[in-house]
Parts: structure tokens; sequence; C-alpha cells
């Protein structure tokens, strides 16, 4: 018996000691694979965010580089038709390209001598050359007719450090005259960089190539992090001296003495380079936490059969504790209730009291009582606990509470003492009480004024209008209305909040104030419209319209500037839509208004940043769009709706599989354009289903292709809308026309679009981890155009990225748009999807699509989209000898 009893335990012992060990390895084994995924990830971050610094920067020199070329041309005009520089109006045009590009650069102007004689900052009193400058030897010595940028150089009129972008000019007999300057000071370069989020330990630089420091974010208060400072790690000067154009690489030997793994990447519009990197500490901060984490598993793990009984015990007292806290809560949760100790320290809270007084719940449990009263001194505010403390009466009083922002307001306090887990507590319920009334201001204020801008919003401009029309009718004179949106406004918000988006609009609005008169109106309707109003006009028609045109361009052209959104900056433009009113008697009221939308209208189809007058035209195409969203109900019910196919291709002859599109054969109108009835679909809720409509059509084809040679294998891929795919039942109607036609779900692809990612992006992953449960595939359509979220798109379940049209349209000439379609094939291979490019209607396109490395292709150059039975006639003439000789 003791034997056996020996041999138990030791069999015991080394059962455990081998598990432990087994367990101890396993974490090693999982905490290594975590860290090398981990750097990885890093790298792909930081070399996504070095290309992204690159494109702003060109970008923004592009632009540099227009203005330089047109102040170019204003002096050779100058010199040419006056034989000298006429300054007042060379000054004018100088002053209006540093106002439209004044976050970026500003811009001076040289003699032959090199002296600066024009340009922001500069006055007759200027003493300033700029003939020691290599830029202004260079463009002495030769005429060649391009921009120059030069390294880092210290600006003798501003006083700041910035890189030079220059242009030579010449007289009228072809002379070197002297050059215009453009000088990007490093506080652009600074904010470009301040932009990007890399945790509290990430850097980002950007350095000429001889290593001298033009900007770091965030800055190095020492000699090292000076503007013109020479220096850089080891690893960097190696990668600068080996003239690569990118590289990400690991430095350890730091200013700052912090290790980063980091991306190179050489600048294609100047002399210079970005580095951009990210704190070992911050991105193995969850790694080393999980080191901890497993560390302590493993040891809770060897002793578990010696604490769970404690264990267990104190998880059942925590969770009565927690129970009892919660009821209190639960029976008092309509106030702002709060609970304190005997000091006045906060041990609960409710989140009626966390919004209340505007802190996170996190924030306000061990706050102290003094720190939001501002009613009463803290004196006060101890006698009043110990009065309660000693107590068991309620006591009920008012104060003033102060919110997070500094805003304060009256507040009604109910208190009494109780015992909680063996201590006295004051229990206390706020009630704002600085609310109704406020209430009843803001209502009083939003009836004739918009809440956000501080304009008269929609009842308060009819009035007007009513006014303005009854004078015009009196007295003959024209007005005018302007209807102005801004162009794709919603996708600011999608990206950068609705918060921003709100910031954004209060500017347009002041822009809006400042390019009218006194006595016009400036409205808003609502979201991102407004309307501006011009009374007593002319009373010529063409007259008022010639004001109205002037002045509505003056508003594209105020709007045509960057706007700082948040932590970017983002160009704007809107649509403006006129029309003239008054004149004559008996007009509707909202008629000059309707007129106006509809103008404006026509302005969005005209490409958006542009300008239209109302005309019958637009009255009839309302109407023409009236009657198509009337038509497109019973048009569903009456099998109107018929489905194309085009076909998608590998290499140049292989059909792997067609899209589904869907076409409205029109009884009067024949077939009426996708492009023209989606849209109003969209909006009145019958895309949900016509899209369901087109799922079970397109199962129907997948079943009776099945028993086909040559079909069986072909895959049909559906859009779907985010509308659509939101739909409780979503899940459940894809199942169920898949179970209904006796489709292969394998054959059925679901493309989404970016705008689709943008809402509940934890739902949508769900229901796709569904779907592809049950074998269906996924596309993601149009990538690169919307949210473009990488963060997201490696959590999605997808199988397939498309390459949009837009890209490819212009690949073989703009080299933006073949490094944004590079990019996406690479990143699609890198996470394993296929990449597919739209619109492919010339073997250039294919053949350059193919050497970046995408070998899968949807467009005109293979066929059209096609009707069921041609689709077919299609798949027969691609012979196998005709896959044969496709030589990819």
């Amino acid at each position: 018996m003791q034997r056996n009893k020996r041999t138990i335990h030791i069999a015991l012992v080394a059962t455990v000691l081998a598990l432990n060990l087994f367990i101890a390895g396993l974490l090693a084994y999982t905490l290594e694979v975590a860290k090398e995924r981990k750097e990885e990830e890093v790298r792909v971050t930081v070399e996504n965010l070095s290309l992204l610094l690159d494109q702003s920067v060109s970008s923004s020199i592009r632009e540099i580089d227009l203005s330089l070329r047109e102040v170019q041309g204003d002096l050779e005009r100058s010199l040419l038709e006056h034989g000298r520089l006429d300054h007042a109006l060379l000054s004018e045009r100088i002053a209006r390209f540093h106002d439209w590009l004044a976050p970026i650069a500003e811009f001076k102007v040289t003699d032959a001598e090199g002296r600066v004689i024009l340009g922001h900052a500069v006055t007759s009193d200027t003493r300033v050359s700029y003939a020691d400058r290599s830029y202004f030897y260079e463009h002495r010595s030769a005429d060649d007719g391009v921009t120059r940028a030069s390294k880092l150089v210290y600006d003798r009129v501003a006083g700041t450090w910035g890189n030079v972008f220059s242009r030579r000019y010449n007289d009228a007999s072809g002379q070197f005259a002297g050059v215009v300057t453009a000088v990007v000071p490093v506080a652009y370069f600074e904010r470009l960089l301040s932009g990007l989020s890399l945790g509290s330990r990430g850097i980002a630089l950007m350095r000429d190539l001889d290593m001298s420091l033009i900007a770091r974010f965030p800055p190095l208060e020492t000699d090292a992090g000076g503007v013109g400072s020479r220096g850089g790690s080891l690893e960097l000067r190696d990668i600068v001296a080996a003239g690569v154009q990118a590289q990400s690489f690991y430095s350890a030997q730091t200013a700052d003495g912090i290790n980063r793994i980091n991306a190179y990447r050489k600048l294609a519009s100047m002399p210079a380079f970005v580095v951009v990197g990210w704190g070992e500490d911050d991105y193995l901060a969850q790694w080393h936490y999980d080191r901890w984490k497993a560390i302590v598993f493993f040891l809770t793990f060897c002793a578990v059969t010696l604490v769970a009984g404690g264990l267990l015990w104190r998880l059942v007292r925590a969770t009565e504790r927690a129970n009892q806290r919660s009821r209190i809560l639960l029976q008092n949760a309509s106030d702002g209730i709060h609970i304190t100790d005997a000091a006045g320290t906060v041990v609960e809270a409710s989140d009626a009291f966390c919004r209340m007084i505007g802190h996170p719940r996190a924030d306000v449990i061990g706050m102290n009582v003094t720190q939001w009263d501002a009613g009463f001194s803290a004196d006060g505010l101890r006698e009043i606990t110990e009065r309660l403390l000693e107590s068991s009466e309620v006591l009920t009083f008012e104060t003033v509470h102060r919110r997070r922002d500094g805003g304060t307001f009256p507040v009604e306090i109910t208190a009494f003492a109780l015992e909680v887990d063996g201590r006295r507590v004051l229990f206390c319920s706020a009630r704002d009480i600085s609310a109704r009334k406020s209430a009843e201001a803001e209502v009083r204020q939003l009836a004739y004024y918009d809440a956000l801008t501080g304009l008269p919003n929609r009842r308060l401009l009819l009035e007007r209008l009513e006014a303005a029309q009854a004078a015009g009718a009196k007295l003959g004179s024209r007005g005018a209305l302007l209807f102005i949106d801004l162009d794709n406004f919603k996708t600011i918000n999608d990206t950068v909040g609705h918060q921003q988006g709100d910031a954004l609009l209060k500017e347009v609005a002041s822009v809006l104030g400042r390019c009218v008169r006194k006595e016009d109106t400036v409205a808003r309707l609502g979201g991102d419209e407004f309307v501006v109003m011009l009374e007593n006009l002319d009373e010529r028609e063409d007259a008022a319209a010639r004001v109205a045109e002037a002045i509505g361009g003056k508003i594209l052209q105020a709007l045509r500037k960057t706007f700082a959104v948040g932590n970017c900056e983002r160009r704007v433009s809107a649509s403006i839509g006129v029309t003239l009113f008054g004149g004559e008697a008996g007009e509707a009221l909202e008629e000059p208004l309707m007129r106006a939308d509809l103008a404006m209208y026509q302005a969005k189809y005209a490409g958006r940043d542009a300008m239209r007058f109302f005309n019958p035209q637009m009255q009839a195409d309302a109407q023409i769009r009236a009657e198509l969203e009337a038509g497109l109900w019973s048009a569903l019910e009456k099998g109107q709706f018929v489905l194309e196919y085009q076909p998608q291709v590998r290499g140049s002859a292989k059909v792997i599989g067609v899209e589904a599109l869907v076409r409205w054969r029109h009884p009067e109108r024949g077939l009426v354009s996708p492009a023209e009835f989606i849209p109003i679909a969209e909006e009145n809720g019958l895309i949900v289903p016509l899209g369901r409509w087109v799922i079970e059509t397109a199962c129907v084809q997948l079943a009776a292709w099945a028993s086909v040679p040559g079909r069986a294998e072909l895959s049909i891929a559906v859009n779907v809308s985010a509308r659509q795919f939101l739909q409780p039942d979503f899940v459940a109607d894809v199942l169920g026309a898949l179970e209904r036609s006796g489709a292969c779900a394998q054959r059925l692809e679901i493309e989404l679009t970016e705008s689709t990612l943008i809402t509940d992006i934890e739902q949508i992953i769900a229901r796709m981890e569904v779907l592809r449960a049950h074998g269906l595939r996924f596309s993601l359509d149009d990538f690169g155009t919307g949210y473009s979220s990488l963060a997201y798109l490696k959590r999605l379940p997808l199988d397939q990225v498309k390459i949009d049209r837009s890209f490819v349209r212009d690949i073989l000439v703009d080299p933006n748009d073949a490094a944004i379609a590079t990019m996406i094939t690479v990143l699609g291979e890198t996470l394993g999807l296929v990449v597919v490019a739209e619109g492919v209607e010339t073997e250039a396109q294919r053949d350059c699509l193919l050497q970046i490395g995408c070998r899968a292709y949807q467009g005109f150059l293979f066929s059209r989209p096609l009707g069921a039975v041609q689709l077919e006639a299609f798949l027969d003439a691609m012979s196998p000898q005709a896959a044969a000789q496709s030589p990819r």
C-alpha cells in the first residue's frame, strides 16, 4: 500500500512537472511568434506612413510648382509689356498666391543681382540678397526652364529655416532677370509630421540628403534636435549612403535613447528623406503585458490546487459587493448618483453623473468632491460631510458643479449616509436644475438661427425671402438665390468624425459671410447646405445675373483652399445653383429655392466645384427623376429588371467568374442606365428588395450552370449595398436563396464597397463570418477610393480585393495611379487575397497591371456585360485552344 501511494505520488508529481514544462514551452513559443508578427505589422505600418508622407509632400510641391510658373509668367509679361516690373500688380498677384498656399509656402522675387524686391513680408526697407545662394547661381548660369529644389536654408527675410523651390525668369530679350522663389518653412513639415499617430515614443523626421534636420516630431530639446543640425543613427547613415529609395530598419543608438523600428523613404520631389519610427516600448507594450500575464498564468497554474478555495471565496464576496453596488445604482439611475467616503473621495458613480460633469468613469472614481463642486469651500464641504456621517438625516441642498470643460451649472443634491462593506459612506443624488432654462433659451434661439453656425435657418430665410419678393415686385428689382452644397462632405464626416465636420461647417459659414455684402443673407438649411440671398441687384435680368455670377465665383474661389480638419488638412470645394427672383408679382414663396436647388444638382452632375444657373430643362429633368422613382416599385413587381454578366478573366483567356450587373428594361424608355436608377433605389429603400431579387436570380443561374461542363466552376459576384447588408434578415435571405435554388455556396461571391465598412464594423464582420462558414466568398470593391482602413482590412474575412477603375484608367500616364495600384496589389498578396483590376480596356493597361503583379482583370478589353444567353456563347467561343495560347 505504501509503495502504491509512493508510486502514485511520484506519478502525479511527474505528470504535473511534465505538464508545467509543456505549458512553459508552449507559452514561450507563443510569445516569440507574437513578437515577430507584431514587429512585421509595425514595419508595414511605418512603411505605409512614410509613403503617405512622400505623397503628401509631392502633392504640395506640385501646387507650388504650378504657382511658381504662373508668377514667372506674370513677371515676364510685365517686363515684355512695360519694360519693367509692375510692383503693385505683381505684389497683388503674389499675395493671392500666398493666401492660397499660406500654410505651405512664402513667395519672393529677386532681381538679376539677387536682391529681394517682391514677396511676402518684403518692403521697401528690405535689404536682403540671394546672390550667394547656390540655386541663384544655377538659374543665372543656365536657362533650363526647371524648378529647382534646394536643401535646407535660412530665409533672411522671414528669419526662419526652410526649403526653397525656385524658377528663373527672363527679360524681354531673353536674358536673366532674376528668380522667383517659394520658401517652404520647416513649420509646414512639422505640421505634416505631427499629423501622424505614432504613440508616445514614435518619431517622424525629415532631413536633407546631407543629414541636416528639417523637421522632427516630437521635437527633441537638445542641440541634436535643432533645425539644421546634422545627425542620424549609424543605420540611417548607411542607408542614405547606399542610395536606396525606401527601406525599413531597426535603430538602437538614437539621439533620444529610444529603440525603434523605422521606415526610410527618399522623397521623390525634393533632395530630402523622411523617417517614420515606432517606439519599441509602444508596439511591444501589449507583448510585454502578455508576457507578464503568461508568467502569472504559469505561476497560478502551478499553485491552483492551493489557492482555488480562497479565490472562489474572494470571488463570491466580490460578486456580492458588486451586486450590492449595482442594486443601489440601479434603483437611483435617473439622476447623477455618486458615493463618497468620509474624505469626499468617490468610490462609485453612475454613468449619468459621469456625463453630467463631463469626465469618463475611470477618472471619476478616485476624484474628490472639491474637484467639481464650485459652490462650497473645502471647509464647507467637509462640514456637510461630517454632519451627514454622524447623523441619519437626509439633506437636500443646492450647489454649483463644474464640468470638465470649465463650465458650471446649478444642481440640487440629496445626500444621506449608509453602510457599505462595513464602512460609512455618503450616497449623493445630483439633479441638474442651467438644463430646463437652457433648453428654453435654446428653443428660442433655434426658432430662427442655426445652432451650429449661428446663421439664419430656413424659417428666417423664408421670411426674408418673402419680404424681398414683395419689395422686388413693387420696385421691379431683381434678387438672386445661391444654393451652396459642399462636395463630398459625407466623406469628411465618415473619416474624421462629425465633430471635426461641424468645425469645418463653422469655418465655411465664416468664409461665406466674408464673400457677400452686409445687406445680404447667408443661411444654413441643414447638413452641408447653405443659401445666400442677394437683394436689390438690378432691374435688368442680365445685369442682376452678372452680379450673382460674380459673387458665386468669389465664393467658389474662397472655398478652394485647404482647411485644417482635426489632425489633417482637407481641400474643400462646393457646387452652387443660382436663380433670380423678384421683378414680378405672384411667384410662390419657395419657388426660387426649388429652382436654385435644381441648379445646384446640375452643378454636381457637371463634375462639382462648379456653378450653374437654373433653366427650364432642370425642371424637366426633375420631373423625369420623379417618374423614374414612381416606376421603380412597379418595375420590380412586373419583372422588368434583368441581370447581365461581365466576365472576370485570369491572364488573357481563362474566365474565372462573372460579376452580376442589374439592368432595367423600361417598357417606354428602353434600357435605363444603372447610374440613373440605383441612386434613387438607395434613397427610397428599393435597393433592399431589388438586392434580394439579384441574389435569388444569381443563385438560380448558378444552379443551372452546376451540371454544364465549362460552367460548373464559374462563380458569380453580386454587389450588396451597405443598406441591404445591414438588414437584420440579410444572412437568412442569402442562405434561403441558396437552399431554394440548390446553388453551391462556394460559387456565390458577395461584393462590398468601402462605404459599407464605415458603419458598425463589428456587426459586419460577424455577419461575414457566418456566411463564410457556409462557404460564401467576399470581395472588397472600389478599394482605395474611400475609407481604406488597413486596420479594418486585415480583420475582414475577405477572399478578394478589386482595384477601382479610376486608378486603372490613367495607370499609364499618372504615376500616382500606378503607385496606388501597385500598393493595392502588394497589400492583397501580403494578406493572401486575390487582386482583380476593374475597367481594363486596352492591352497596354493589362500589360502594365501584369508587370506590377496583378493577373486577374475585368473590363471591355475582354467583354462587355452580357445576357445569360450571350455569355454562354462567349464562353463557348473561349475554346481550350484559346486558353492554351495565353502567355500567362
